[in-house]
């Protein structure tokens, strides 16, 4: 299904494509850039969020405040997704199409469309590095290395010519490592949405659905980070939380199991005319084993894996991060 001319004209689709994610904004392209725009005419007057490690699903009700028909750019961006490999994140199976690497579906009333995918990448140095990359062959994304894309992507980062090495570490784009020999490693950050058009007739309004595979981050979590620090700043563990932690993890000093953070993006709907009407959360985490832990006073458990939270009349001050911690293997 080819993506639709508006937005294929100034965009930057990569050879290889793509996180955990986000309200969609309203959005205008501006010399190829996406730029995020104010609407006094639409508002959101209602969303269903469901957020789980393997999927997120968002049902938005938008509604045109005017006596006359809107036709707006839509814009869906992810959280910046870092290349270097010191950052992990849980890509799989469900992520390998180069075209579609969140498997990202959208409904408009019952309708399935396609959309377009926007991406750049930005140095260390908030750079945009997006051309020179593409000029020479190096994917902007990679998520899923179960075909070897890692190693092909490496290979082409230790051949480029060495003007090119030192131009893009001299930007903050790539790190030269010299132990065991010499790697070119990728140190760029990639920013990705998913873009559509939308149009609400006079006084009425639109159903969006869609849902893709998040990308949360991935990692080990030791039972000594519950005495304090990044997590709990992040995701606000409290002490029910910690003690079923401790719990879980036993009494070993250095006991630790896997970690994911799902970032989504709330902050966004504020682009949308006044605040959120209906704001429902679902967090499913999925297996009744894990924990979960996020900043959200008054969310209530409704079954063995889910918790809901709902607000009226709400404008989001910031955005969520759901921490799901697993058992030890």
């Amino acid at each position: 299904m080819p993506f639709p001319r508006f937005v294929v004209i100034g965009l930057s689709l990569l050879l290889s494509a793509l996180p955990v994610r986000a309200n969609d904004g309203v959005a205008g392209l501006e010399a190829g850039e996406l730029v995020f725009l104010t609407s006094d005419r639409i508002e959101m007057a209602e969303e269903d969020l469901y957020l789980s490690p393997d999927e997120v699903r968002v049902r938005y009700l938008f509604r045109n405040t005017t006596h006359e028909e809107v036709t707006t750019l839509v814009a869906f961006p992810l959280p910046p997704i870092m290349q270097n490999p010191d950052y992990g994140y849980g890509f799989g199976p469900a992520h390998a199409d180069p075209m579609n690497p969140l498997g990202f579906r959208l409904w408009i009333d019952g309708k399935e469309l396609p959309v377009a995918v926007h991406m750049r990448a930005s140095s260390q140095y908030g750079l945009d590095v997006t051309r020179i990359l593409q000029k020479w062959h190096i994917p902007l994304l990679l998520l899923y290395s179960g075909g070897g894309d890692f190693e092909r992507m490496q290979a082409r980062l230790n051949g480029l010519p060495e003007p090119v090495i030192e131009e893009l570490a001299a930007l903050g784009a790539i790190s030269v490592e010299t132990y065991d020999g010499r790697w070119i490693m990728p140190d760029w950050t990639t920013h990705v949405s998913y873009l559509w058009h939308m149009t609400i007739p006079a006084g009425g309004t639109v159903e969006v659905r869609h849902v893709y595979a998040p990308v949360p981050e991935a990692f080990i979590f030791s039972v000594g980070e519950l005495d304090g620090g990044y997590m709990n700043d992040i995701a606000c563990m409290d002490p029910p939380f910690i003690a079923a932690a401790r719990r879980m993890l036993g009494g070993a000093e250095y006991q630790a199991t896997t970690a994911r953070v799902l970032n989504y993006i709330l902050t966004t709907a504020n682009t949308w005319a006044g605040p959120i009407g209906r704001f429902h959360l679902t967090i499913d985490k999925s297996d009744p084993r894990w924990l979960v832990s996020l900043c959200r006073d008054g969310i209530r458990k409704t079954g063995p894996t889910t918790f809901e939270w709902e607000a009226v009349n709400w404008r989001p001050e910031g955005d969520l991060a759901v921490f799901f911690l697993a058992p030890p293997a």
